[in-house]
């Protein structure tokens, strides 16, 4: 009970997935019946004549096809046109039910295919759990509303035939012609109503449904916090993980600076590099940058590659405080980093002159 108790928390959304994935969904097995027998009715009310006109046909074929000989291997052909007959009857019927059924479980649950539900599970059938579920709030809902079900649709059908009583009397009035659509409307309405007044229990169950199941997936502090460590991995390896990324990066800035054209230091503590080319660059880049000991290795690396290294304290630290690696210098920049590319392209120049 305390653990119970304790799921305060809305399920995550992986486990809101791996409930879908084994079809563990908010349905209601009442909305597909409710809403069938609503579009059967109107459905029957459009194509009542053609419904009785097939039926009398069916019958009458039936009645010629005498049913009453024996059926042998030799006879049984001529009850064929029969069946078919029937099954052309009922067809539409059935077809409808179908695409009713299919549309509303979309409706409800999405487009949703798992074979987790027809797997055997042994709890299923633990008669400690049955006994509880027996007694369980979700029972006594159900049972609450097939009683509610079955009062009104009762008196729904009792105050309607009430209503109806002196019709029904007279309808051997309306002659043969007239009585056959006189029962269908008759049908049609009463049938009508009473799918009405279970569409609505049947939206209450599907809002009950789901609130019971949101409460159901519900999650204990201790369930997300393992969740996160399964998802996102064990600290130490996510630790690993990030380390072995920063090694990556600081490899791939290391290389960068081979591209470079200076390296500005403060001198000692700092230490940045930056490219220009007025071909491919709208502005200098810093392509590497560090403090103390990362510092010394870019420099290292200058002297290696030799890329020129100029000492300017107040340019490195406004670099290194307003930049990251990639970033553009800034704009307030432009005209102290211009004058050191315009020294270290003077230096190259002398350089060339004395080769």
């Amino acid at each position: 009970m305390a653990d119970k108790e304790s799921k305060t928390e809305e399920a995550t959304p992986k486990r809101l997935k791996d409930a879908r994935k084994k079809g563990q969904v908010a349905r209601s097995s009442e909305l597909a019946p409710a809403v069938s027998l609503i579009v059967f009715a109107m459905t029957a009310s459009f194509i009542a004549m053609s419904l009785f006109k097939n039926s009398l046909l069916y019958v009458q074929s039936s009645l010629r096809a005498d049913f009453g000989r024996e059926i042998t291997t030799s006879n049984l052909s001529t009850y064929f046109p029969n069946l078919i007959d029937l099954f052309i009857l009922i067809l539409p019927y059935l077809a409808i039910g179908l695409l009713v059924g299919v549309a509303v479980n979309i409706f409800q649950t999405g487009l949703l295919f798992t074979t987790t539900p027809l797997k055997p599970d042994f709890k299923r059938i633990n008669p400690i759990s049955g006994f509880k579920n027996i007694f369980s709030k979700k029972a006594a809902f159900s049972l609450a509303k097939n009683i509610v079900k079955l009062i009104l649709v009762a008196f729904l059908a009792y105050n309607y035939l009430a209503n109806s009583f002196n019709k029904i009397l007279n309808a051997g009035n309306l002659g043969t012609e007239k009585l056959f659509p006189f029962i269908m409307q008759f049908v049609v309405d009463l049938v009508i109503n009473i799918g009405i007044i279970m569409l609505g229990l049947a939206i209450v169950d599907f809002v009950f449904q789901k609130r019971d199941h949101k409460k159901n997936l519900k999650m204990t502090m201790q369930e997300i916090k393992d969740e996160y460590k399964e998802t996102e991995g064990n600290p130490q390896i996510k630790q690993a993980r990030s380390q072995k990324q920063r090694q990556l990066a600081l490899s791939r800035m290391m290389s960068s600076i081979e591209k470079s054209n200076v390296v500005i230091t403060n001198p000692t503590h700092i230490a940045v590099a930056i490219k220009y080319d007025d071909k491919e660059d709208n502005a200098p880049i810093v392509v590497a940058k560090g403090v103390d000991f990362l510092a010394q290795k870019i420099k290292e690396k200058a002297k290696e590659n030799k890329i020129p290294i100029v000492e300017n304290k107040e340019l490195a630290r406004a670099i290194y405080k307003d930049t990251e690696v990639g970033d553009y210098i800034p704009v307030e920049l432009y005209k102290l980093v211009a004058e050191v590319l315009a020294y270290v392209y003077n230096l190259e120049k002398k350089k060339k002159k004395k080769i």
